[in-house]
């Protein structure tokens, strides 16, 4: 009858600790999204100043994607040894914001100098220019 039904046991084990542990992993998983969501554009410009770094300007030329307009020469201008930034001896990547889905802006510190620079990174090409934000 209704005396005789078993009363509900306690929950043991894993199942105990179900809702915190999908609240974690949900947590994480937007961590990580955010904190990996535009690596690729990081490692774009990363990959980009190494070449400068190590003096190889026509590869660096090929990975800026330049307009037809943007000739070797004035590459080298604004990033060859006598460049704004002159040789590029360290940078560092501060950090990167998403612009619409098509474009990320990174930003980097070229030298130690400030104020930090602004490259925008084509998300499809990964194509890197300077940053009219």
């Amino acid at each position: 009858m209704i005396f005789d039904a078993e009363t509900p046991k306690p929950k043991t084990g894993l199942r105990k600790y179900w809702p915190l542990l999908a609240a974690i992993l949900v947590v994480g998983g937007v961590i990580a999204f955010f904190a990996l969501h535009d690596l690729p554009e990081k490692r774009a410009v990363a990959n980009f100043l190494t070449q400068l770094q190590e003096g190889h300007y026509e590869q660096a030329y090929k990975l800026w994607q330049p307009a037809s307009d943007y000739t070797y020469d004035e590459f080298l201008h604004d990033w060859g040894p006598q460049g704004d930034y002159g040789k590029i001896r360290e940078f560092k990547i501060v950090g990167a914001e998403s612009k619409g889905s098509a474009l990320v802006i990174v930003v980097v510190t070229i030298n130690n100098q400030t104020p930090a620079l602004s490259l925008v990174v084509d998300r499809k090409t990964k194509g890197l220019a300077y940053s009219p934000f």
